[in-house]
């Protein structure tokens, strides 16, 4: 935690709402040693192919757990995601289950937005948006849709 100013930072230079560096505190309590079962490493729990898609390099030293990094990476995909989806609960859902599997199910179900879709979510993408959004509102006082584009 004691890196928020520095990641606040980071996401606002990447033209990214502050707020979403939270999303630390979601993914791995701000541990940059975090390791999940599937693979995802990093304060922002970054999967390997999406690590190198956005340019860091996941062999040793793995820049995963570079906060810094990780944050830049973080940031740009999350802003990437946005000007996809166009609505930041969508984006969120797709940073934690994947992009196409969120188009797919918005193009199945002839849908628009994160609750419509979301019964048909895996229970931890179900779970991940509105847990972002009560670290959002604890944390900053504010809801998802008070965030900059």
């Amino acid at each position: 935690r004691e890196h928020l100013a520095r990641l606040k930072m980071i996401f606002a230079g990447e033209r990214t709402p502050r707020e979403l560096a939270w999303l630390a505190e979601v993914e791995s309590s701000f541990n940059p040693e975090a390791t999940s079962p599937v693979g995802a490493v990093g304060l922002f729990q970054l999967m390997p192919a999406t690590a190198r898609s956005l340019g860091l390099s996941t062999s040793l030293p793995d820049e995963r757990r570079q906060p810094a990094k990780a944050a830049k990476a973080a940031a740009t995909y999350l802003g990437k995601l946005h000007r996809r989806f166009g609505d930041w609960r969508l984006a969120l859902a797709a940073y934690n289950a994947g992009e196409g599997r969120i188009q797919r199910t918005l193009d199945r179900l002839k849908a628009k937005t994160f609750d419509e879709i979301a019964p048909s979510l895996p229970a931890e993408t179900q779970m991940y948006v509105p847990k972002y959004e009560a670290v959002l509102r604890r944390r900053e006082g504010k809801s998802i849709d008070q965030l900059s584009p």
